[in-house]
């Protein structure tokens, strides 16, 4: 482990977005822009084209770090703590990792994508296991080209399956159980999903770039709604704010928001007088009051105070 401190850039002014309120709505969304972390490179601290970012109870963040085929764990306040990886097929080493879940404070699941399967850390970035479709699998539940991966608050085990184009859900013995989104589920079928979020109150949503929404379904697969269709544009990552608000990163819109039921509230591209201006956004974790938005093209995590106001506030 390189133990350099984490190079970032902190701005020493800050300012506030307003975001757009519709006129459905009643209440607006503050961000205050906070500071950016990390730029181009290899060295601890910096990215390249990174994909996914989680955070967990504690605040520490875990970066898929894709282009150099590894994952960073910072501390809250962007200073680096571990990282895993290097390209190949053995345990702690990666061929595109796609995604990161640390929601639990113990496990840390990583989507190693060209590589078919899901590798699991402890907290500390340990090795644990590996998820991997193999001859024992019964053939119709195998995955391939992992895009996400989430852990329920059962410890069933979620997969986003970008081979087959649906949800691989596995028991909390890691055997494969069920698949729903399939070609053939009507409605509900996933063409083109991204990436995946498990809701505080038992929703899997998908964000699907074929049909430019979010699709949801219940915990058990059975298909729910879609919404986002007219505001979205390339869908990738998901996050909730407390409230059950959702926060949808869009790789051509930016961030957008929307209320619990599915409703727009506000976007947020960025501003060039502002100091940055979003260009590639691909993922979003939210702890506490603070927002991290993910960009792969400035290869940068911009960090964001966040609050509503108005009579629709958390």
């Amino acid at each position: 482990m390189r133990g350099r401190s984490m190079r970032y850039f902190q701005r020493i002014w800050a300012f506030c977005f307003v975001l757009t309120s519709f006129s459905y709505t009643q209440s607006l969304i503050q961000l205050t822009y906070i500071t950016t972390w990390g730029e181009k490179g290899d060295k601890t601290g910096q990215f390249l084209s990174p994909l996914g970012i989680d955070v967990d109870p504690m605040g520490n963040l875990y970066i898929a770090d894709t282009g150099n085929q590894r994952i960073q764990k910072i501390d809250p306040r962007g200073r680096f703590i571990a990282e895993i990886g290097g390209f190949g097929w053995q345990a702690e080493q990666f061929d595109h990792p796609v995604a990161v879940w640390a929601g639990n404070g113990l496990d840390v699941f990583v989507a190693d994508n060209n590589n078919h399967r899901i590798q699991r850390f402890d907290k500390d970035l340990h090795y644990l296991a590996v998820f991997q479709s193999g001859e024992t699998w019964p053939e119709h539940l195998r995955f391939g080209f992992p895009l996400d991966v989430a852990l329920s608050l059962q410890g069933e085990l979620f997969c986003l399956d970008g081979e087959n184009q649906r949800i691989l859900k596995l028991d909390v013995l890691g055997n494969p159980q069920r698949t729903f989104g399939d070609f053939d589920s009507g409605a509900g079928r996933v063409a083109a999903p991204r990436r995946m979020l498990l809701t505080k109150d038992g929703r899997v949503l998908v964000s699907d770039r074929e049909c430019h929404a979010i699709l949801v379904f219940d915990i058990h697969g059975n298909y729910l709604y879609t919404f986002g269709a007219s505001h979205l544009e390339s869908p990738q990552d998901i996050a909730e704010f407390p409230d059950g608000k959702i926060a949808v990163a869009d790789a051509q819109s930016g961030l957008v928001v929307f209320d619990a039921g599915g409703k727009i509230i506000a976007r947020l591209k960025g501003s060039s007088e502002g100091g940055f201006l979003f260009k590639d956004v691909v993922d979003a974790a939210i702890h506490k009051q603070l927002l991290y938005v993910l960009d792969r093209q400035r290869h940068a995590v911009d960090v964001f105070g966040w609050k509503i106001s108005g009579r629709d506030s958390f």
